[in-house]
């Protein structure tokens, strides 16, 4: 606490002063402790004498009284107390029967009365016969007493008034003797404190003081080696503080040259990135525009084609069937190359609408795998989805994510494997798992294959790398998140939730 961080007294106290102050209370304490005991002890020896005096009074009077049967006598009994009396030191004397009634009471004459005064003396009174007959009581005065006492306090006050001076003067010597060799290692202490190393004291006491003194003179003369290897390392570290700030200006001038190369490239950087911004944005643009363009003559030839295999206008030659199933075939996948081209279009000209809508997923999942379903290899297909359990997204969307990592988990599933499906809710989203039993992939590249154009195989299996670029988009569109696990040969797991509720443009929420 801050209260105890200053000194209580702002002014210096002598060792002097604090010896007397110290002897003065320790005189005076035992002097109060002798005087009581000594007072305690003459009051208890004056109480036994006047005890002893008192009973031995009383006890020849009750003789007197009981072998001159004047108890029944009130003029005898008042002439014993009278003799009683003439005692100097008896002050009263009262007579009672048996019964307690007082029969005579005599104080002397000019007599002191009060009680604190007076120290009474009872005595039990029998006849011959065994029988009590009365009480004698006598008080003596304690005013001799008291005077006594009084002359013992004051010898003894006078005492301690002289052991005080005694103590005092015996302090002032001792502390003078004792207090100048300290006094001379306080002034060299304060000689040393202010820069002068080459102080001593020639003190050659054999006790503590010679001691402290001869450690002050060894303190001093380290003092003095330390400064002064002190200031020779001041100096060395001064010569190599200026050598290094020597160093440090010429890094800060190459620093700086740095700098301005630094600013030049960023620049050169920038320019260059905005250069391929632009490409970019133009590769995008014709990327959408040849799509668009030829979308519309791949769609008349897909129509044709898938036309003449329906054989409504007649039977086909088997071997003509057989180029026509690979026409039709190859142009899906081109049709499909074409559709992820210009989603990929939408999504970096930021031209994704969603119409968000209920969806219940067992019912489209299933529709999901028939379109992705091979026909050149056989496969098994699990799915684990609760039928009541549906979600707000877009359909498109929602079948364009699912064709994506339906479509990469057929392709690199050999024949025999297993698909398995397992949707739940997860708080308020959804979980999504696709499962396969394919190749895998390996750990280094898992963060890579959702880039756009990146082929694990470098396009050994076909595609051209932009399923899972445009799924990923499509999820974090809607507020969701994907990921995937994997290991090389037992197959390939993917992730992603997508939320539970739509909050609508009035504020209320729907939910499932």
């Amino acid at each position: 606490m801050k209260i105890f961080s200053k000194p209580f007294f702002h002014f210096r106290v002598s060792l002097t002063f604090k010896f007397i102050i110290a002897m003065f209370f320790l005189v005076l304490m035992s002097a109060m402790a002798f005087g009581y005991f000594s007072v305690a002890r003459e009051m208890t020896l004056f109480r036994d004498h006047w005890e002893i005096y008192g009973r031995s009074m009383a006890d020849s009077y009750s003789l007197l009284i009981e072998h001159g049967l004047g108890h029944s006598d009130p003029s005898f009994l008042q002439r014993v107390a009278d003799r009683i009396l003439d005692n100097e030191d008896v002050v009263l004397c009262s007579f009672f029967d048996h019964s307690g009634e007082r029969l005579i009471h005599t104080v002397k004459r000019g007599g002191i009365l009060d009680l604190q005064r007076i120290y009474r003396v009872d005595q039990k009174v029998y006849s011959k016969e065994g029988r009590m007959i009365g009480t004698l009581q006598i008080g003596l005065s304690l005013l001799k007493t008291d005077g006594q006492m009084s002359g013992l306090k004051r010898d003894i006050l006078l005492v301690t008034l002289g052991v005080i001076g005694i103590g005092i003067l015996f302090t002032l010597i001792l502390t003078r003797i004792l207090l100048r060799p300290i006094e001379k290692l306080a002034a060299a202490t304060e000689r040393v404190a202010k820069g002068e190393l080459t102080q001593t004291v020639d003190i050659r006491s054999k006790d503590e003081i010679g001691d402290l003194a001869r450690d002050f003179n060894q303190m001093t003369l380290q003092l003095r080696e330390s400064r002064m290897n002190l200031e020779k390392k001041v100096e060395e570290r001064t010569r190599q503080m200026e050598e290094n700030i020597s160093e440090l200006n010429r890094t800060r001038t190459s620093t700086l040259k740095m700098l301005e190369e630094l600013q030049a490239a960023k620049k050169e950087l920038e320019n260059v990135n905005r250069e391929l911004k632009k490409t970019d944005e133009t590769k995008m643009k014709f990327i959408g525009i040849a799509s668009h363009e030829l979308k519309t003559p791949l769609t008349a030839v897909k129509a044709n084609i898938d036309f003449i295999l329906s054989e409504k206008e007649g039977k086909l030659p088997e071997y003509l069937k057989t180029y026509l199933l690979t026409i039709q075939r190859n142009t899906n996948r081109i049709q499909m190359r074409m559709d992820q081209m210009l989603d990929l279009s939408r999504i970096k000209s930021d031209r994704l609408l969603f119409n968000r809508e209920p969806i219940r997923l067992s019912e489209f999942i299933g529709g999901y795998i028939n379109e992705v379903t091979p026909v050149d290899k056989t496969l098994s297909v699990q799915m684990d989805i609760p039928q009541d359990l549906q979600l707000y997204a877009d359909k498109n969307a929602l079948h364009d994510i699912f064709i994506n990592l339906l479509s990469n988990a057929f392709k690199f599933t050999n024949d025999g494997g297993l698909i398995s499906i397992r949707v739940r809710q997860n708080g308020p989203s959804v979980l999504f798992e696709i499962r396969d039993t394919g190749m895998g992939i390996p750990q280094d590249k898992l963060q890579m294959i959702f880039d756009e154009f990146y082929q694990v195989e470098g396009g050994k299996y076909g595609g051209a790398g932009l399923g899972l670029a445009i799924a990923k988009r499509l999820i974090e569109e809607h507020g969701g998140n994907i990921w995937a696990t994997s290991e090389l040969g037992k197959g390939s797991a993917f992730y992603f939730t997508l939320p539970l509720s739509l909050e609508n443009e009035d504020g209320r929420v729907n939910r499932s």
